[in-house]
Order: structure tokens, then sequence, then C-alpha cells
């Protein structure tokens, strides 16, 4: 027997093998499914003993709108994060999107998770590696009915479940949209190239309800009859006349086409915007279009080299056709797709092209995403099917029996794809580490994008929430070297000197450091001289003023407070700081009216109540002053001078008694 009649053999029995009726087919395909998933389950096992990270805290932990069933409706026809908005009661902001993010199933499935698993992480996580096994191995089913081919489709899948870059996805528990995504879009398409195969109708009727929730879920799903459209005219049937082709992707795809306008339309009724609000976010198209290929080699470079992963991955937009961040990126673009022209006589690698580029498509709206969040790895989660099927093509080609000395080349190519995988897996289970917490997310963070400004804010506002001031500034000074001009960053880093001075001095005045207060002034004066509009800026600079220094000047605080109430006048903590400093002065009964009405506006503030006690005191109002530092101590029982004020309770409630008449 020839050669030539020897390989058709061989792939003809490859082809005969991967149909469900060759029995002996059965036990090693189940085999291979079964090494996938549990592959799978190891890469991904570790993340069960990670907590709430990220936009947990928000979206599970501190979301009251899920917490209750009966909202479910409403979660139907408000924007993803509308919760937030009710639960913070801005009247500026009420019943309006404040984001352009609509993905009623993903909050329908927060409530049942919630009612499911509460505060257990261990559920959430859980459930999301079931999700990403569930994704994986329709991803094996519908590259193995694409390919014909078992290697390939196995290769493929198993690099595309236990890739690095699927961490984010699965390891963070509100990844999980990504995970929803593709348990919802890829069996409708499976669904949908058996219904062309069978002609069977139940299957049609089920890919479009699977695609229906696939839409409501996330908004990349919409890219899936565009997938359709370009499958039937450039991957099936290519015998058949181009326009026979154009014909059943108008057939096929209308009905597609048809459920993605009516979600565009419930889309538009619910944010009251098709696409993008520019009220959220706006980029001059020609630098969006700009900063494309950029963007593109940046996901390319992460899936071939998944090195320094994290949140931050920043993109400054191109300016100008003439930068090199445009002209190099560009040029690498047209040198990849000459070569993936060269694989165009291949229906296997024209779907692996077809499925990245056009699932990429919603990711490139880059109009839709903050500047320092135009990249994100989660991002590629469902483009990354169509890499991997790509990559596994290139592995199953390559002569690797000549470099390992084995028997077969397919042995030598199961051992590199055993290695690379275990490579893969390896990183990914350390990737995985790095979504513990909070903490450790936002620590890794700088470590891996040290040079970005980004890290070091969230970093330091991790700090600020654990009342760690020196942490804060750490981070908050590191960001300043880096970008100067943020008014938020200056006045959250001048309020951390200030505290850092207080606590320093409410231990020990002589000793502590006075650097502290001359950097938070400056820092005030530099803001202000940006932006002479800033409430907080003015706030602190006052309290610098009126601290127990040779800084003190008491008429300065008073008219930097008088300033910053102008702006903002129902500011809870500059009517506090007012009415403190007026106490200074002995001006009681102004320094009640602005306590009162700090105490009005921000209640859970504790030393408001610990002033106004002192001051109703010198009145001669014990009762009223007992009960404020009743309440200061319910604020803040484990305050430094709680055992005096606890002390000073016990000698008002006995003055109290030996002035009353019975006493």
């Amino acid at each position: 027997m020839s050669r030539k009649k020897r390989t058709r053999g061989k792939h003809k029995e490859e082809i005969v093998a991967s149909k469900p009726g060759a029995s002996p087919f059965l036990s090693a395909r189940s085999w291979i499914i079964a090494s996938i998933l549990g592959l799978t389950l190891a890469a991904f096992a570790n993340t069960l003993s990670n907590d709430f990270a990220y936009d947990d805290q928000t979206q599970i932990l501190q979301n009251e709108f899920i917490k209750d069933l009966r909202n479910a409706p409403k979660a139907m026809v408000t924007e993803t994060w509308f919760w937030r908005v009710q639960q913070d009661k801005d009247p500026q902001k009420q019943d309006k999107p404040s984001t352009p993010y609509y993905r009623p199933i993903f909050v329908l499935y927060l409530m049942l998770g919630w009612h499911l698993f509460g505060t257990s992480a261990v559920g959430w996580h859980l459930i999301n590696i079931l999700l990403h096994m569930t994704v994986a191995y329709f991803v094996f089913a519908i590259l193995e009915k694409v390919s014909r081919d078992l290697r390939v489709a196995a290769i493929a899948t198993a690099l595309f479940a236990v890739h690095p870059l699927r961490s984010e996805s699965v390891a963070w528990i509100s990844g999980v949209t990504d995970l929803l995504l593709a348990a919802f879009l890829l069996p409708s398409l499976l669904l949908y190239l058996r219904y062309r195969e069978q002609g069977d109708r139940k299957h049609l009727v089920g890919a479009l309800g699977l695609f229906l929730l696939a839409a409501f879920t996330k908004e990349p799903a919409l890219a899936l009859p565009i997938f359709i459209g370009a499958y039937e005219v450039l991957i099936a049937d290519q015998e058949s006349p181009i326009r026979i082709r154009l014909r059943k992707a108008l057939l096929f795809g209308a009905s597609f086409f048809v459920l993605a306008a009516f979600y565009f339309c419930v889309r538009r009724y619910v944010l009251g915007f098709f696409f993008n609000d520019l009220s959220f976010r706006s980029y001059p198209r020609n630098q969006v279009f700009l900063t494309i290929p950029l963007v593109i080699w940046k996901y390319i470079g992460l899936l071939l080299w998944p090195y320094n992963l994290s949140l931050f991955h920043e993109v400054i937009l191109v300016k100008s056709a003439l930068e090199l961040r445009f002209l190099l990126p560009a040029a690498g673009l047209v040198v990849i797709a000459y070569g993936l022209w060269q694989l165009r006589n291949s229906t296997v690698a024209r779907f692996a092209i077809l499925w990245f580029a056009i699932n990429l498509l919603p990711v490139l709206n880059l109009s839709a995403f903050g500047q320092e969040f135009l990249v994100q790895e989660r991002y590629v989660y469902l483009p990354s099917i169509g890499f991997s099927l790509l990559v596994a093509m290139v592995l199953v080609k390559l002569p690797v029996d000549r470099w390992l000395t084995m028997r077969s080349r397919r042995t030598a190519q199961a051992v590199v794809v055993a290695l690379v995988a275990l490579l893969l897996t390896g990183k990914t289970l350390a990737q995985n580490t790095v979504w513990k917490d909070d903490l450790r997310l936002w620590s890794y963070g700088v470590e891996a994008a040290p040079e970005q400004p980004m890290s070091h804010y969230i970093l330091a506002h991790k700090y600020i929430d654990q009342r760690d001031p020196e942490m804060a500034i750490q981070e908050l000074e590191a960001y300043m070297r880096l970008k100067q001009d943020n008014l938020i960053v200056l006045s959250n880093l001048a309020a951390a000197h200030l505290v850092t001075y207080q606590n320093a001095a409410a231990v020990s005045p002589a000793t502590a450091d006075r650097a502290h207060l001359d950097r938070a002034a400056a820092l005030c004066e530099k803001g202000l001289g940006i932006n002479d509009r800033q409430p907080t800026l003015w706030d602190t600079l006052g309290t610098v003023y009126a601290s127990e220094t040779s800084l003190k000047n008491y008429d300065r605080a008073l008219a930097c407070f008088d300033r910053a109430l102008q702006l903002q006048p129902e500011n809870g903590m500059v009517n506090f700081h007012l009415g403190a400093t007026l106490a200074k002065l002995g001006k009681d009964d102004e320094a009640i009216r602005y306590l009162e009405e700090a105490h009005r506006v921000q209640p859970d503030l504790p030393d408001v109540y610990k002033f106004l006690a002192y001051l109703y005191r010198s009145k001669g109002q014990t009762q009223l002053a007992i009960d404020y530092l009743t309440r200061y101590l319910r604020l803040q029982p484990g305050a430094a001078d709680a055992q005096r004020v606890g002390k000073d309770i016990q000698d008002l409630q006995t003055k109290l008694k030996g002035d009353s008449p019975q006493g």
C-alpha cells in the first residue's frame, strides 16, 4: 500500500472513530473527557480556600437587593448596579442607570446563590469551578464536531481549560459572568450545529432559547449571530455556490438576529441607550480606532506568555497614526493576517480564526471601559477557545519526534502537550492564590504593575478601609510619584498624613512627627491651586491650622471650614470640625449649632457625640450629656479614651441622682 493510501486510510479511521456510534472510541473519548475535567478540577481546586475579593464585597456581601427574591422582577428591568444607587439613596441618581451593564440573568444568579450559600465563600467558589468544567465539556464537544479529530479537540480543550488567564474568571466569584455566558452560548452553538446536520427543529428552538439566556447574561453574547453568518459563508458547505451559502447565512442567522434585536430593544428600554451612554465614558473615535491594534496585541501576548497577570494592564490611548504604539502593532497584525491566510484551505483553522476574531469584537468597544481597564484578562475567556484550537493544530503538526527520542510522533506529542498543560496548570494554581482576599489581590497588583498609578491607588484605599493610614500613605505617595494632579489622591493623601499625626499626637503630643502636618498642608495647597472648589481639601487644611502645634491659627482654620461649607453645606465632617474649633474658642452656642448639624447629616460620627456631651455638661444638661457619651461608646466601644468616658458617665449619673428631688 502506498504512503498516500495509508495516510488516507488513517485519516478515515480517525473520522470514523469520532462518530458517536464507534464503540471502541467511546471508551477512549470518555477517558479523555474525564482526564480533561479532572485536570480542570485540579487546576482550580485551591480556589475553594479563597475568600470574597474585589467586587464580591459589594455585589454579594453588601448587596441588600439580592437578599430578597421578591426583587427578581425588578432585576429584569434595571441595570446590574441598580441596587447600589438605591442603597446609597443618592437623589441625583435615583432610578437612573449608573453603568452601561444590563445583565439580569447574572443578578438572578446572585439571588439564587445568596439563598444557597449566603456568606460561605466555599459554595460560591465551588459553583464557579463546576461551571468552568461544564464549559470545558462543551468546548470539547464543539471542537470535536468541527475538527473531526479527537487529538486536536482534546489538546485545544485542555489548553483552554487550564490556561492561567482563566483564573480571573474562575478564582474570582464575581467573574462568574464569563462562565455563565459560555455555559449558555456554547451549548446554543452545539445545538445549532446539530440542527444543521439533522434538521430537527427542537435543536434550533433549544439553540435560540440558550442564546437568549446568554444575551441577558452578558453583552458579548451578541457576537454569536455574526459568527453564525460567517460560519455559513466561510466554513460550512464550501462546495456550494456563494449565493447559496449567503442565503443559508441569512436564513439560519435571521432567528438569532431577531432575538438580538429583541435584546437591544429591552436594553434600550432599561438603560436608555443601545450601546454606550456618552455620559459614562467617551473617547475620541479616532483614538479608539488607533488603540485597537495595541489592545489586540496585548491580548495575544497574554495568551502566548501569561506572565505578570493582574487586574492592571493600563493602555494609554494612541493619539496619532504616526506613533510607534500604533505602527508596530498594526504591522504585526498584518504579518499575522498574512500567516493565517496561508491556512485558508483549512475549515478548522477558519473556524478558530473567526471564533477568536468575532468574539473579540465586543471587548474592542473600548469606549465602554475606563482607560485603566481597557484590557482585562477575563475578556478573552470566550475568544481564547479559537486561539487554543489554533495552538492545538500547530502542536499536532509539529515534528517533535525529531527533537525527542521517542518511538513515535504521537508519543512525543503527548509528552509535549502534557508538559505544556502541567506548566500552565502550575501557573494557574499560583495565580488562583492572588484572589485569596482583597489585601492579597491589591498587594499583588502593586507587585505586578508598580508602574501603574491605579494599582497603588486601590491598595491605598484598602489600607484606608482597614484604618491603616501609614500604609495608605506609602501607596498614595507612590501614586504621586507617577501622577501628581489627581485631586482625589491629593485629598486622600493629605487626610492620611493628618490622621497619622493625630493618632501619634493622641498617644504622645511631644513626640508626634510634625512633618505629617506639613505634608498635609502642602498637599492641600497644591490641590487647591489646581481647583479651589474642593471642600475636602479646605476641610483638611482647616484641621491642620486647628491643631495644637506652631501651625495653629484658628482664624485661618475657621476661614477654611467656612469655605468648605459654602461648597458643601451638608458635609457632616466639616460641620464637626468647625464646631470643634469653635468649642476650643469657647463659643459654645455656635459650636453646638454646627455639631448638632453634623449629628443630623452624619449620625455615625462618634466624636460629634463626645464634643456635644461635654458642651452640654458645661451647660448643666446632665442627662443629655450622659445620652451623648453613651452613644459615643456604642459607636466606638474600643476607643482609646473609653475607660475615661465610662468614668465620666458614672460621675454624671451620680450627679444626676444627687440633683434629683429624691436625692
